[in-house]
């Protein structure tokens, strides 16, 4: 008999009415209340992320900076000891990446936001007065009058330019570069957020981690460590092939700009460095730029120099480097990679950047697990896999 003493008896003569009176026993959930609970969650979930609004990019980059930034952090907190170590590690990050990134995107921003108007200016110039022939046509050492009779028959006049300036609405992508400095004004407020989000996650630090770890383990058992695994990967990738690497082709591009003489060479730098984050992208960036050097520039030979040197830096990245650096701690093929990144970004904008890759690397780990010959887990939890022929994933 259990001891009235014993929390699951039940008292003899309950004083008064009420859930305090009474202890009932604790019984296992029934699958109406576990269908009940996840309802109930899930709708929790979604109606957070619908109240939190146009912060959801800021909680969504806050989370992707502390996965990158979480390796860094742990190298912090074990060569500097101090009891204050929790705070500054993260503040001495957070500051370091805005010093880095942050700041030096508002002068840029500001600065090409300056270069696109002259830009604007120089469209409307040449519709109302034309564009003078360069001075590299009369250099040519074959084709010189045909190229001179043809420049003097479709761009030389105020009406054929009017006409060109009709087809090509160039005046339309100036205005969608200054929107996009705009978007770059609002989006380093939201990056701003952002810092402030990991910096609170990097606080929190481990033991948000381990309830990361224990709620991934009761949703997905062992095998969500490799879920796990691979999405951390995936993101960490991504930012390294994708950002890292696209800012790279912008600058060494960007420089050859300047070195060749191009007219608005900062705008044009950050126009290809944009675009080289998306990959097979960065080649239309060089080839307007080298169209944009050949009208206004004064040396052909600078803007082959430039279509070259562009071109053999985006092959290596493309090729050798980005594949690499996204695909290669995940086992992820390029194939994989490249769909998930123009699939993601098509999907979700400049967030499916890291959001595709992630979700083709879950989609590659269940492909092996479900393809592989035999899965067993290992004396430590983590499943072993044995795939049929590694070369065919």
């Amino acid at each position: 008999m259990l001891s009235s003493s014993h929390p699951f008896a039940h008292p003899a003569a309950p004083e008064a009415p009420g859930p305090a009176s009474t202890m009932m026993p604790i019984r296992p959930r029934t699958t109406l209340q576990c269908w009940a609970q996840g309802a109930l969650t899930l709708g929790v979930v979604m109606l957070t992320l619908f109240i939190l609004g146009r912060f959801r990019s800021a909680l969504f980059w806050g989370g992707v900076l502390a996965i990158v930034c979480w390796p860094l952090l742990m190298r912090l907190r074990r060569k500097w000891p101090s009891p204050h170590a929790a705070t500054l590690a993260p503040a001495a990050i957070v500051l370091g990446i805005a010093l880095v990134f942050i700041i030096p995107s508002a002068v840029l921003v500001s600065a090409a936001a300056g270069e696109a108007r002259q830009g604007a200016q120089w469209v409307r110039q040449a519709t109302e007065q034309g564009i003078p022939a360069p001075a590299w046509l009369d250099r040519l050492p074959w084709g010189r009058a045909q190229a001179q009779h043809w420049w003097q028959a479709n761009l030389a006049t105020a009406d054929s330019v009017h006409e060109l300036m009709d087809r090509l609405r160039p005046e339309h992508a100036l205005a969608t570069v200054e929107h996009l400095g705009h978007d770059l004004a609002n989006g380093l407020v939201v990056m701003g957020f952002a810092l402030l989000i990991l910096f609170f996650f990097l606080r929190v630090g481990q033991p948000l981690v381990t309830r990361i770890d224990l709620l991934v383990w009761r949703l997905l058992g062992a095998r969500g460590g490799m879920v796990q695994r691979q999405v951390v990967g995936a993101v960490r990738g991504a930012l390294a092939g994708l950002v890292l690497v696209g800012l790279g082709e912008g600058v060494l591009i960007g420089l050859s700009y300047v070195l060749a003489g191009a007219p608005q060479p900062l705008l044009l730098g950050i126009f290809t460095a944009l675009a080289c984050m998306i990959p097979m992208v960065g080649g239309f960036a060089l080839a307007l730029s080298v169209l944009a050097i050949l009208i206004k520039g004064s040396s052909l030979a600078a803007a082959i120099g430039v279509g070259l040197f562009g071109t053999i830096v985006l092959f290596l990245a493309d090729h050798f480097i980005r594949p690499a650096l996204i695909g290669g701690s995940i086992r992820l093929p390029f194939m994989w990679v490249l769909l998930g990144i123009l699939g993601g970004l098509e999907s979700c904008g400049l967030p499916g950047l890291f959001i595709g890759p992630a979700v083709m690397a879950v989609a590659h780990l269940l492909w092996r697990l479900g393809s592989g010959r035999a899965a067993r887990p290992a004396p430590d939890g983590v499943v072993a896999i044995r795939v049929v022929n590694s070369r065919e994933e």
